[in-house]
């Protein structure tokens, strides 16, 4: 899921919130704490367990004043606050929330919303104090606890105030299961080296290498969020010999392009299509070309506005009228027609269909989307926003009257029905199993969906959970998160103990031991993996190299 809190003096204040609401097989562990400030000491509790306090608990204007960063760190661990001494405002990020406190204003904001405020919030022996009373507007913008409408108590005796909440968290599948075994260690196809400071699998024992020419102020070797403009660039085979090297004076960019080709765009504006020996194949004169494949590639042309296909030759045999155009997919392609614009229409509508390689049409632009065939099927979705799937003939094999349908796996798929029920079906449309009824659907990809599924936790109070499943029913977010990363058998995964990387097999078990600081999807029996190294001058380095499949 992508804090309802609130602490008082009076019995004015300690109105709260309503109780909480307890469902049968409920999505949600719902789990009780207890916060406790004692005015006058700085004792603040949760749960028993003293929380870190080196000023003293007050009470100003009849409400209890607590430091900003010792209360939010108790709500949430990983709260972060910033301080702009400046302009007296303290910003919190908390969640996917940022919370601003003006001490001079005393106004309080959640991301751009302003929140109501009742004491004056003040900087006291170096620390930021809010009242207590004014986290009720404020974390009623969460949704991890529920506060019950007696939670909130004072003991004018101790002096303490008191309140107990009630955090929600998803439920743990019951299946939950974490890694087992150790792994063994690593067998390299390209050893790890600092040559290189970005190592790219390109598909048939063929990677793609760069080594960066400005790095300053930078880890050397890191993965760079954007393409760096300044690189000199190489083509390894699978024990890392330099086939190919090019000049960052000369090259921009070198990238795999399918069916044994490569793409080399130049710093004077210029593109060339090469094989794997480095010899030009033809100019690239085409404002977009995709990667090639069943050798084809799908070509732009803005000024003409439209798109076609061009051969391993550079020449055009297929002119489409539109740009919408797709790779080819077992013989067939989806293209789509652009209709004329209707008055009121802000613009075109386009249908689609598939061609063939000699630019017939198979099956006619009816569709408002399609999907590339696999095993003899297509996705195709209707005007109406109905899904299902074709054969190559155009037929129905599965009728179109879904919401949502994912892509097959191991001859299965979910599809999802206008009341939200999402089944598992197979090839023919057969319904199998009901799975669950939710909210979306998502294809995670390797036979692995999510969809979000509410609860009502308390009267008028409903929360949405996300839940991850297989064809075999639910299965836990951890179990999913590497499972949907699963290449030719396994998967690359962190390890919560170190954090480093290794690879699990479809079983659940460690297969390559986790050594790495970074490692990518296996693709053609090779999976790229990197990891950081001390330089004998202190400075921190990257090292890359690739990995073999075990098996």
């Amino acid at each position: 899921m992508k804090k309802i809190f609130c602490m008082a003096l009076s019995a004015a204040l300690l109105a709260g919130s309503v109780p909480a609401y307890a469902a049968e097989e409920s999505l949600f562990t719902k789990t009780p704490h207890t916060f406790t400030a004692r005015v006058g000491t700085t004792e603040f509790t949760k749960d028993g367990t003293a929380q870190p306090l080196d000023v003293p608990i007050y009470i100003k204007d009849s409400y209890v004043m607590l430091p900003l960063r010792t209360f939010m760190q108790a709500l949430d661990a990983d709260a972060e606050l910033v301080w702009e001494d400046g302009i007296q405002l303290a910003k919190v990020t908390m969640q996917d929330y940022t919370l601003s406190f003006d001490i001079t204003g005393n106004r309080i904001w959640r991301n751009s919303s302003l929140l109501p405020s009742f004491g004056q919030m003040e900087v006291k022996d170096g620390r930021v104090f809010v009242p207590l009373r004014d986290w009720e507007g404020v974390l009623k913008c969460f949704n991890r606890y529920i506060v019950d409408a007696d939670a909130l108590s004072w003991d004018a005796e101790t002096k303490t105030a008191a309140v107990q909440l009630t955090e929600l968290t998803a439920a743990t599948a019951n299946d939950t299961s974490s890694v087992k075994g150790t792994g063994e260690a690593a067998v390299f196809g390209i050893p790890l080296t600092d040559r290189y400071d970005d190592i790219k699998s390109i598909g048939g024992d063929y990677f793609i290498a760069e080594k960066y020419v400005n790095t300053d102020g930078d880890i050397l070797g890191a993965p760079q969020e954007y393409e760096n403009q300044q690189a000199d660039w190489f083509l390894l085979n699978q024990q890392g010999k330099v086939l190919l090297q090019y000049s960052n004076k000369d090259v921009l960019r070198l990238r795999g392009y399918g069916d044994g080709f490569l793409r080399l765009n130049k710093r004077d504006g210029t593109s060339q299509i090469l094989d794997m020996e480095g010899n030009t194949q033809f100019a690239d004169d085409y404002h977009v070309i995709d990667s090639f494949s069943e050798g084809l590639a799908m070509v732009m042309d803005y000024k003409e506005r439209k798109s076609g296909y061009i051969n391993a030759k550079g020449e055009e045999v297929i002119s489409l009228s539109s740009y919408s155009a797709d790779a080819f997919s077992e013989g067939l392609a989806a293209v789509g027609v652009d209709l004329p614009k209707e008055e009121g229409r802000q613009s075109a509508e386009t249908r689609y269909g598939y061609i063939d390689k000699k630019g017939g049409w198979v099956i006619e632009p009816k569709y408002r989307d399609a999907f590339a065939f696999r095993d003899g099927l297509a996705k195709v979705e209707d005007t109406d926003r109905n899904i299902g799937y074709i054969d190559k003939t155009g037929k129905e094999v599965i009728p179109l009257r879904y919401n949502k349908i994912t892509d097959f796996w191991n001859g299965k798929a979910f599809a999802q029905e206008k009341s939200g029920e999402v089944i598992l079906i197979d090839t023919t449309g057969k319904k199998l199993k009901s799975i669950i009824t939710g909210k979306y659907l998502d294809d995670c990809g390797n036979g692995i969906i999510s969809t979000e599924v509410s609860e009502q936790v308390a009267p008028g109070r409903v929360e949405y959970v996300k839940l991850y499943f297989d064809e075999n029913g639910r299965i836990s977010k951890e179990d999913a998160r590497w499972r949907m990363r699963l290449s030719e058998g396994l998967a690359p995964y962190q390890d919560e103990k170190t954090g480093k990387y290794g690879y699990v097999g479809e079983d659940g078990t460690w297969v390559i031991a986790p050594t790495f600081d970074f490692a990518r999807d296996f693709k053609d029996g090779y999976a790229v993996v990197s990891k950081k190294v001390t330089l004998a001058n202190g400075k921190e380095d990257v090292q890359w190299g690739t990995v073999c499949h075990p098996i």
